[in-house]
């Protein structure tokens, strides 16, 4: 009998082989940032709803020497967007809006141009919006008003007509935090913590602030040709729910059970969020909603990465038929490297993979 790529009696199994690969992981990712030059990680793996191992290695502030653990707070940059999407989709759930609502039911004073951008196209980067991070005019030293933002980003033409076809923009999921705004009266941030933190457990986690301490923060870093230098400390609060959210392992943990279990949203809103994006021409691309969608080795994938400005990147794997998920956090920009380290972790775990 087979289940999820895994015999039986192999995952009757598990909780042995568990403790046989801990050193082994252990092991792996000691080596695997040392080579790569990346002074911290915290990594998290859960299978079927259960914490199989939070850890943290390296160093998480140069400088002081302080160590990286499972609690250390790490920027999780675009990985936010899953938590934006998350609360549409409750909202969606309740009835509140619908994916194909227009995005000028709920702001105003938006480009004509804009008109025929849906809600569905925010949440997919079928927008067709340029992406502000390709250019150099928004500065990480100023805040923006939501017009301020609006203008700056329609200073470039739709890069496609919307819903034609994908394009990753970082310009529509500040526009999706305002629309939770206008929809529940209340600003986004405390939306996020009352309907998700708080439901999932996430108390290591919080949004971050340009002026406020964070207890056990990793400090960012970018490499500048071999040497490590500090990553760019601000950061303008419109741009929060696009990559705002810091947190630890334990509580991405966490957040990946709450997946899981369906405490959020629906099984079939979860499905939706995960279904290939349909364009106009009847094609489909691999990529859901806050998820991207790939098959390997036999098993199916959901995965997202995050970086940041500030010196930060990450990424979570979803193994959705054998329910397994892996986290990685880095305290420098490496995107790359966070994918290689998520998937050899996750080999340890699903054999299948490394063959």
């Amino acid at each position: 009998m087979k289940l999820a790529g895994l015999s039986f009696i192999a995952l009757l199994a598990l909780p042995l082989a568990v403790a046989a690969q801990t050193d082994a992981v252990d092991a792996l990712v000691r080596d695997f940032i040392k080579q790569k030059n990346i002074p911290a990680a915290a990594i998290a793996v859960v299978h079927h709803g259960r914490v199989v191992k939070t850890a943290g290695y390296g160093v998480a502030d140069v400088e002081l020497n302080v160590h990286a653990t499972e609690h250390s707070v790490f920027e999780i940059g675009s990985i936010t967007k899953q938590f934006t999407a998350q609360v549409v989709m409750m909202l969606v759930d309740e009835g509140k809006l619908r994916l194909d609502d227009s995005l000028t039911r709920f702001l105003s004073d938006l480009p004509r141009e804009w008109s025929g951008i849906r809600i569905r196209h925010l949440l997919t980067h079928t927008s067709g919006l340029h992406d502000w991070e390709r250019d150099t005019t928004l500065s990480f030293w100023r805040e923006y008003t939501t017009a301020e933002f609006v203008a700056l980003v329609a200073r470039r033409p739709l890069d496609f007509a919307p819903g034609s076809r994908f394009g990753y923009t970082n310009s529509a999921y500040p526009l999706l935090g305002k629309v939770v705004e206008q929809l529940t009266g209340m600003p986004y941030e405390r939306v996020v913590m009352e309907r998700i933190f708080r439901t999932a457990g996430m108390v290591e986690t919080r949004f971050r602030d340009n002026r406020t301490l964070v207890l056990n923060r990793a400090t960012g870093y970018a490499d500048h040709g071999g040497q490590l230098v500090h990553g760019i400390p601000w950061r303008p609060a419109i741009l929060t729910p696009n990559g705002g959210i810091l947190s630890t392992a334990t509580d991405m943990a966490r957040w990946n059970i709450a997946l899981s279990n369906g405490t959020l949203v629906k099984p079939a809103t979860m499905a939706v969020m995960l279904t290939p994006t349909r364009f106009t021409d009847g094609s489909t691309f691999p990529g859901g909603i806050a998820w991207f969608t790939d098959t390997v080795r036999g098993h199916r994938v959901a995965v997202h990465n995050g970086s940041t400005m500030a010196g930060y990147s990450s990424v979570v794997y979803r193994y959705l038929d054998a329910d397994l998920s892996v986290v990685v956090l880095f305290n420098i920009d490496r995107f790359d490297a966070v994918n290689t380290l998520a998937t050899l972790i996750a080999s340890h775990y699903l054999p299948a993979l490394a063959k």
